[in-house]
């Protein structure tokens, strides 16, 4: 009987513990968050170029390690300032551009499509022509991310990173007091009364815990029986 009762004590303690570890790993995953920074002369598109050679590389997000996977619904915001004259005269960053990618392999500038991994998302936004050369900077993968309050779209299938760009036709003579920081949160998934699913699972862990520790001591209280005698 007592070993009979250490198994069953050893059962609840593992099952206890499978389930805190469930719930461990399962909720970062559901609220995936990351922060990026993006120089105002960062980008993935093709700069002009007559000047090139300052160009620096987008804020690129590796998603999967950041708790987030294709169909999830993200919302991206952010904050900084530019002058895009070179004059010090900084205004707020009203927009940027991003684009998915199933790799986070960036060809050199001198490159018109820089994003071979490319993944079509959003609505299509064209990017223009460069500033002095009038060179086709479009890409039809890409989607304007504004207002800086969040912006809310999908990660498409196979998506792996998200490279987001400064928005600009000439980007050689960009100046920030920083670079522009970029804030990317997963949206909470919502069950059809409204209230955001990740939630009603959480509590559905938090009680199998409490069920599990009370049938635990419940046991642990009981006695033996003892067999009587003639």
């Amino acid at each position: 009987m007592q070993r009979i009762r250490k198994r069953t004590g050893l059962g609840f303690m593992l099952s206890i513990l499978l389930v805190v570890v469930s719930c461990g790993v399962w909720v970062p995953a559901a609220f995936g968050s990351a922060e990026v920074e993006v120089p105002v002369r960062g980008t993935y598109l093709y700069p002009d170029p007559q000047n090139n050679v300052d160009i620096e590389s987008p804020g690129i997000v590796d998603l999967q390690s950041n708790g987030f996977s294709a169909g999830d619904t993200i919302l991206i915001s952010f904050e900084g300032t530019i002058d895009v004259y070179g004059e010090s005269v900084y205004v707020p960053v009203t927009a940027l551009w991003g684009v998915f990618s199933s790799t986070n392999q960036l060809l050199p500038v001198s490159e018109t499509d820089r994003v071979p991994g490319a993944i079509d998302a959003g609505d299509d936004t064209d990017t223009g022509v460069t500033w002095f050369s009038e060179e086709n900077t479009d890409i039809p993968e890409d989607f304007e991310i504004s207002p800086s309050t969040g912006f809310s779209i999908v990660i498409p299938q196979n998506a792996k990173y998200l490279f987001i760009s400064s928005r600009d036709s000439w980007y050689a003579d960009n100046t920030s007091l920083g670079p522009i920081s970029v804030t990317i949160e997963k949206q909470a998934s919502e069950t059809a009364s409204g209230f955001p699913l990740e939630y009603i699972l959480a509590g559905v862990g938090v009680v199998a815990v409490v069920a599990i520790l009370l049938i635990f001591f419940v046991l642990k209280r009981r006695k033996p029986r003892t067999q009587s005698t003639q």
